[in-house]
């Protein structure tokens, strides 16, 4: 796999920013020159969103859902989605050169993959390459399904004029056949006469299916690689998707290293399990309430493990908070994990951790895909137990779950499971949880850090049996 860097003479002209909303959801090829309308509009609309359920709890997450699911959901909005996109791919003849151009942020760029994947089954052939946001390229750089990996964005939650004009140089000088575009902020318009099917269709299926019941997992990542099944579906090689379990990602043999010295280095013992909790996220509708996080590192300290505490990106320094509030006997069992450590390198701590514990955000979906050396290929640990505590977004689409139905597994060789509140708010205009301007965070009503850790504790103790084993096996030779 080639991998064009940021910056060089395959990225190129400037363009126009975009902004993630409902509205986009419709527009699709169209430009909109009044940039700044349109984001007010999009910020008043979550902010209108916002007031019916402060005012009205129940009542106006009721109505919201209807009214949402009614029109971005309604079979009508989906048949004329999937004609728009049917109509675009009969305008394309073969597939030779494709071009995935995955979402902003670091978690967009592993839910992109399961799309690489399905094409590379469905195009054996054919060039595939990638966009992704230019951090994530330590975990993605090395697929042997990705032909050249564009390691570009660094706007979020909006795309840079640079990141724009980049996509629209890759796009011209790759003379692709099509471009799959998974981020509403990026006009289709901007990889210039290229034909272009847009997220739209697998929006429209996931807001759709939100909330109905049903086996069929409504993961982003399931739906990533279904996605492309969908549109491919008259072409789709016997037993396609068969194997599919979700994401992949690859480390680099450095970060793996780094990550063993830093356990070393901070007498965190492989000797016992060791439990991983991410305590940001990017909006305090999806963060773990402070309270709610001090209760349960209290529980994970007291159970015989190591505790790896990461540290506060958005809600800066809320690692030493939670530390300095604990007990001085507790403060002993954790280690924090400093804000300056790679990606890579973080990633592959989540791979030597037996539990991994967050809100809904883009570490939970590192910890839930499958992990590889990029060097070798060979597979790491895998053997995380992920275990998601969800706010405001919706846990079908964003959570993994190995034993209620209609959620979808983490890829790891152990189980997931996924906690959710019951809140009278919730609804669907809370999957943008940092447009939201609720007064209130409710999000987390009913949740009891116990039935967390008494989860985290089943899992500690499985990783606790294994290491015994594995030493009466090395004594026994």
């Amino acid at each position: 796999m080639k991998v064009i860097k940021s910056g060089s003479s395959e990225e190129g002209n400037r363009g126009g920013v975009h902004y993630r909303g409902f509205r986009s959801y419709f527009e699709g090829h169209q430009r909109e020159p009044l940039q700044m309308d349109r984001e007010t509009e999009f910020r008043r609309f979550f902010q209108f969103t916002s007031l019916v359920t402060d005012v009205f709890p129940r009542r106006g997450a009721r109505v919201l859902d209807l009214a949402v699911k009614g029109l971005l959901g309604n079979i009508l909005v989906l048949k004329a989605v999937e004609s728009q996109t049917r109509r675009q791919l009969r305008k394309v003849h073969r597939v030779r050169r494709l071009l995935i151009a995955a979402d902003l942020n670091i978690g967009d760029a592993i839910i992109a993959q399961p799309a690489v994947s399905a094409a590379r089954e469905i195009f054996p052939s054919a060039v595939i390459d990638c966009v992704i946001k230019k951090s994530a390229r330590n975990l993605i750089e090395g697929s042997p399904k990705i032909s050249r990996l564009y390691p570009l964005y660094e706007g979020a939650p909006h795309p840079t004029e640079s990141d724009l004009a980049g996509l629209s140089r890759i796009s011209a000088a790759g003379n692709y056949d099509l471009v799959i575009n998974f981020s509403p902020m990026v006009d289709d318009g901007t990889f210039g006469r290229t034909r272009v099917v847009n997220y739209s269709l697998m929006a429209a299926e996931l807001i759709r299916n939100e909330g109905r019941r049903s086996d069929v997992p409504n993961n982003i990542v399931c739906r990533s690689h279904g996605f492309m099944g969908e549109i491919f579906r008259g072409i789709l090689p016997p037993g396609f998707g068969r194997n599919f379990r979700g994401a992949d990602m690859y480390l680099p043999e450095e970060a793996i290293q780094n990550a063993r010295a830093f356990l070393l280095a901070g007498g965190v013992s492989q000797e016992e399990p060791i439990v991983m909790v991410n305590p940001d996220a990017s909006a305090r509708f999806t963060r773990m309430p402070f309270d709610f996080q001090l209760k349960l590192l209290r529980k994970l300290a007291g159970m015989g493990c190591s505790v790896l505490l990461g540290s506060g990106h958005v809600e800066k320094f809320i690692e030493h908070e939670l530390f300095y509030s604990l007990a001085p006997e507790h403060r002993r069992k954790v280690t924090i994990v400093p804000s300056s450590t790679a990606l890579d390198v973080y990633t592959a701590l989540i791979d030597q951790s037996d539990v991994f514990i967050s809100g809904d955000t883009g570490p939970l979906h590192l910890a839930a895909a499958r992990k590889f050396a990029r060097e070798s290929g060979t597979s790491l640990r895998n053997a995380t137990a992920v275990l998601a505590v969800f706010g405001s977004t919706p846990s079908h689409i964003y959570g993994y779950d190995s034993q209620v139905p209609g959620f979808f597994p983490a890829n790891q060789d152990a189980p997931s499971r996924t906690f959710v509140g019951a809140v009278q708010c919730r609804n669907i205009t809370c999957i943008n949880k940092v447009a939201k301007t609720c007064k209130e965070v409710r999000c987390f009503q009913s949740l009891d850090p116990d039935d967390v850790a008494l989860e985290a504790s089943i899992h500690i103790e499985n990783a606790r049996r294994k290491i015994y084993a594995e030493r009466l096996r090395i004594l026994v030779k």
